[in-house]
């Protein structure tokens, strides 16, 4: 019966341990210090972290009690400890091992590349100070051990000299020849020992019988509870079921609100808040605030539950910057927001489901105000004018219905001279040093501009029925204290070209760097990041979560009110850069001119977005071919080497079509010339002859 033979110093199944370890913690570690790197990033004062209210940053304020620490980072920090205490574990095994390789160079202490001569000199040295006979032996020695240590120098010595002995030492690693050699487990010897069996058996049992099946199944119910989205399941059920093609502004905060994610069945039971005098206070706030909002935004007077009421309270407590003296209401209303921005992209993808143009909008402007904390206005520009900071309601709206600068919003404001600035915002009773904030803030807003917006068609000069489109769009950020030039829906005055019957560009043409990549000279990566500008993360000073701002580009049809192409995400834009973008779809069926709405739509500020109106004409694919004739025709033509050339010596020896030489067709011209005068000259005498035979004719009668 044969015998397994396990790890009895421990140093191979360590040596396991060690390098598993390092596998998994090597490629953590450089996440975690990449995105480190990331966030330390030089940014500008505008999207540079931590630039947060004094109540959110209490909330977020590392203690003892709170130490905010990631589990990652936990669990990269633990590793690593554990694996600095294995390899401390295997150099001590190693050390002490009886399976240690054999070095010559290191018994006699010598470097590995000394020289003969070296070896010689440095072995006489040492045979005289270890020689048996010459050591006094200490407390600790014992003749065996001052013996057998002369003996190994002496091997050593002779594995580097004597030649037998080297060449045993090269083939075997060893002098003395071939060791024994033997095969094992990388187990210890205490896992497989009998009086260990009941444990070893029982934490097998305990990880693959009972904590392996725990987490997936926590896992498979866990993602089957939620949708890619991260909505709970009825969450989205009764989203679908509410949401409808007009649903208006105030349905949207409802739906909100009766969430699962909102509801608290402790508070339900028991039918009042702990923090009730202050809820109580925040709401009476809210429903004058929502008076002078408007009819259609009133609350009800009563609710169907305690949850969903305070839901909707610390809802449109944060859209309106309602404080409260109660630290923990203040919180939730933070943490209700969080929640908000993620409910609502939940909305959006129903949304997007049916193509409802306008709903979509409305979800992401939605999305804004609560990022910024403004409250949700048919007048854009006066929610717009909030984000600055500093400004009250009335204030905004005063600026709006008195300047026309006004109202474009913030970039109009910051356009407005400063002495009537100062007295629009009111600067004496805000301080010079808020004033100088907003106009900070408000010259370095990140406006986006629609630099240029075009289809093509990768190989073809025009778009047929059926043809897979690439749109261009090039984008860039444009804060007012660079240029103040007024964006007209992100759009420069006079940057499109009226003129043009469709916004369709050939796409044989090699000066746009679109047709390269599509032509697959360049990767379609490289193109998505070309123009790239790494920025920071979104000025929401009102915002828990620190969120890197992002821009929706999507077409639309605005007479249908329905999405054409489903919205994509772009990051990293920035002012120094134009950044390219390319959505691919495929071209309606029918021939015709197709107007759509091509926009630019920010998930984090107000005044960023962008619009423009785009034509796409899809040709007949008859007028394709012809245009395609037509064109290898000239092609051709153009591409016919010249007779005297050595290319067209090549060409004619392949049968090809040459131009013919300068010479050859003048020299063909003067002989087509001489042809005609022989010709001419030769029709005259026959002319000449027959009037001769007429004559004759007559004389003889």
């Amino acid at each position: 019966m044969s015998q397994y033979k396990y790890d009895e110093e421990g140093g191979q199944f360590l040596t396991f341990v060690l390098t598993f370890l390092l596998l998994v913690l090597v490629p953590l570690t450089w996440s975690l210090l990449s995105g480190l790197t990331q966030r330390t990033r030089s940014q500008g004062w505008f999207d540079a972290r931590g630039q947060k209210v004094s109540a959110i940053k209490r909330i977020n304020r590392r203690s003892i009690t709170n130490p905010r620490i990631g589990k990652k980072l936990l669990f990269v920090v633990v590793g690593w400890a554990c694996a600095a205490f294995v390899a401390k574990r295997v150099s001590n095994a190693a050390a002490n091992s009886q399976h240690s390789v054999y070095d010559p160079f290191t018994i006699l202490g010598i470097a590995a590349n000394a020289a003969p001569k070296e070896i010689k000199k440095h072995y006489k040295k040492l045979s005289i100070k270890f020689h048996p006979d010459k050591i006094r032996l200490s407390g600790n020695q014992t003749k065996e051990s001052v013996e057998a240590h002369y003996i190994e120098l002496t091997k050593a010595y002779k594995a580097l000299t004597d030649d037998t002995i080297r060449k045993n030492f090269e083939l075997y690693g060893h002098p003395d020849g071939r060791q024994e050699m033997s095969m094992g487990i990388a187990l210890p010897t205490w896992v497989v020992a009998g009086q260990n069996n009941i444990w070893v058996l029982g934490a097998y049992g305990l990880v693959f019988g009972i904590l392996l099946p725990y987490m997936v199944a926590r896992w498979w119910y866990g993602s089957r509870a939620r949708t890619k989205d991260g909505l709970i399941l009825s969450t989205a059920q009764t989203f679908f079921q509410h949401l409808k093609e007009d649903t208006p502004a105030p349905r949207l905060i409802a739906l909100l609100s009766i969430s699962e994610d909102f509801e608290d069945k402790k508070l339900d039971k028991r039918g009042k808040d702990a923090n009730e005098a202050a809820l109580q206070e925040m709401e009476n706030e809210v429903r004058s605030r929502l008076k002078a909002h408007g009819p259609q935004w009133e609350l009800t007077p009563s609710f169907r539950s305690q949850s969903i009421r305070k839901a909707l309270v610390l809802l449109y407590a944060h859209l309106f910057r309602i404080e409260s003296k109660s630290a923990q209401l203040t919180k939730e209303r933070y943490l209700a927001a969080a929640k908000a921005e993620r409910l609502l992209n939940g909305m959006l993808s129903i949304a997007l489901a049916h193509n409802w143009l306008d709903l979509t909008n409305l979800i992401m402007d939605t999305i804004q105000c609560f990022v910024q904390a403004v409250p949700i206005s048919e007048d854009r520009n006066v929610a717009e004018l909030l984000q600055l900071g500093g400004l009250k309601l009335n204030t905004a709206k005063s600026i709006v219905a008195k300047s026309d600068l006004g109202r474009e919003g913030i970039q109009g404001l910051f356009k407005v001279p400063d002495s009537e600035r100062k007295e629009l915002v009111g600067a004496k009773e805000i301080g010079d040093q808020q004033y100088d904030h907003i106009v900070k803030v408000a010259g370095e807003w990140p406006r986006i501009e629609f630099v240029d917006a075009f289809f093509k068609v990768s190989g073809e000069r025009l778009v047929t029925g059926g043809a897979i489109v690439q749109f261009v769009v090039k984008v860039r950020t444009l804060p007012p204290k660079r240029d103040e030039t007024l964006l007209s829906n992100g759009v420069r005055p006079g940057s499109v070209n009226v003129d043009l019957d469709d916004d369709v560009r050939s796409g044989v043409e090699d000066d746009e760097e679109v047709t390269n990549a599509l032509g697959g000279k360049v990767s379609a990566e490289a193109l998505s990041t070309e123009g790239k500008q790494v920025v920071g993360v979104s000025r929401a000073p009102h915002f828990p979560l620190e969120r890197k701002p992002h821009w929706w580009i999507y077409l639309g049809d605005a007479k249908q009110d329905r999405i054409i192409v489903q919205p994509s995400k772009l990051t990293d834009v920035g002012p120094d850069k134009t950044r390219s973008f390319t959505i691919q779809f495929q071209a309606p069926p029918n021939a015709g001119m197709y107007t759509f709405i091509a926009q630019i739509k920010s998930d984090s500020y107000l005044g960023s977005d962008a619009q423009r109106f785009v034509k796409l004409r899809v040709e007949d694919s008859e007028v394709l071919d012809g245009a395609d004739g037509e064109w290898e025709d000239e092609e051709d033509d153009i591409s016919e080497p010249d007779e005297d050339t050595l290319a067209g010596q090549m060409a004619m020896m392949r049968g090809g079509k040459v131009k013919p030489s300068p010479v050859h067709r003048k020299r063909g011209e003067s002989d087509d010339d001489d042809d005609e005068d022989e010709d001419a000259e030769s029709g005259t005498d026959e002319e000449a002859d027959e009037d001769e035979v007429t004559d004759s004719d007559t004389d003889e009668e």
